[in-house]
């Protein structure tokens, strides 16, 4: 017996005093996480583990899923998070169903509804901004964003490191420095994005029911425009609103097309910030995969500038 599947047994067995009768691993549903379905002769439970260091996120996840639950969004409940013998696990509900990309239907319906879901998430207040949940408590909204911005303004200098990956020339960097400096002028609203709106993370239930999954990426930021920032780069194609899946999704949330058009100039401005300050963090943090950041910097200022 693996030390996973102790773990597994022990704990279900101590929080829900039910015996695991099927444990198994979910291949591909978590980069780093181990992941497992767990049956009990009642239940059906979604297992996930790591070490200490997602504790806070599995913390995060569960306040925010806590807080669509009672939005009315359907959404895995989160039973319980914890830490046993060196390790943090996160345990929710199993959701039957089909998940979004394997729809056999119209898949505008999803995105759509997803659209009507991120409109009702985004009006979830939060006391901060950033990726944390103390993030998203604490410190201001506003201050926070505006400090966040500054920091990104005051590392284009002439020795900045984006300059020598070949990021940014001189000229681009000044460019960049006055889009982000117009950036204060634009008054944002700020609320919960759930961060990773994706067909990957939905599943349609046998009754035609749409649930939002995984909420990893839970974010304190500007609204809408976050969310349609992740949205746009990982499923859709240049920004086009002419494009059915894009057209469903705003119809959804209620944005009309010559709002989004207005709105475009920003996202574009966000993109490029969001994409510099995650090389600035990878950089800091020397993350291996460097040079993932640094591509997603150049296509976005290629794209955007």
């Amino acid at each position: 017996m693996s030390k996973e599947t102790e773990t597994i047994l022990k704990i279900i067995s101590d929080e829900f005093a039910e015996l695991p009768l099927k444990i198994s691993p979910l291949i591909d549903k978590g980069f780093v996480n181990k992941v497992f379905l767990v049956e009990t002769e009642i239940f059906k439970f979604i297992f996930r583990t790591n070490d200490l260091n997602s504790f806070d996120e599995y913390e995060k996840e569960r306040w925010a899923a806590n807080r669509a639950i009672r939005k009315n969004i359907p959404t895995p409940q989160i039973l319980k998070t914890g830490i046993y013998e060196n390790q943090a696990f996160s345990i929710q509900k199993y959701v039957e169903g089909i998940e979004g990309r394997d729809f056999s239907g119209d898949k505008k319906i999803i995105w759509k509804k997803l659209g009507e879901y991120a409109k009702q998430i985004h009006t979830i207040k939060i006391g901060g901004f950033g990726l944390k949940l103390r993030d998203m408590t604490e410190g201001g909204s506003k201050s926070s964003w505006l400090k966040y911005l500054d920091y990104n303004i005051e590392s284009l200098t002439d020795d900045d490191e984006l300059l020598k990956l070949g990021v940014l020339t001189r000229k681009k960097s000044k460019i960049i420095r006055n889009i982000f400096e117009n950036l204060k002028l634009s008054s944002f609203e700020f609320g919960l994005n759930h961060g990773d709106l994706s067909l990957k993370n939905t599943i349609v239930d046998n009754a035609g029911m749409i649930h939002l999954l995984d909420w990893g990426s839970a974010e304190a930021s500007i609204v809408p425009h976050h969310d349609l920032i992740q949205l746009l780069k990982v499923n859709m194609q240049e920004n086009d609103p002419d494009d059915s899946e894009i057209k469903a999704f705003l119809e959804g949330y209620g944005i009309l097309r010559d709002e989004y058009e207005k709105m475009l100039p920003d996202l574009k401005s966000l993109s490029i910030l969001r994409a510099f300050d995650k090389l600035r963090w990878a950089i800091d943090w020397k993350i291996p995969a460097l040079k993932d950041y640094v591509s997603q910097a150049k296509e976005t200022v290629e794209k955007y500038l």
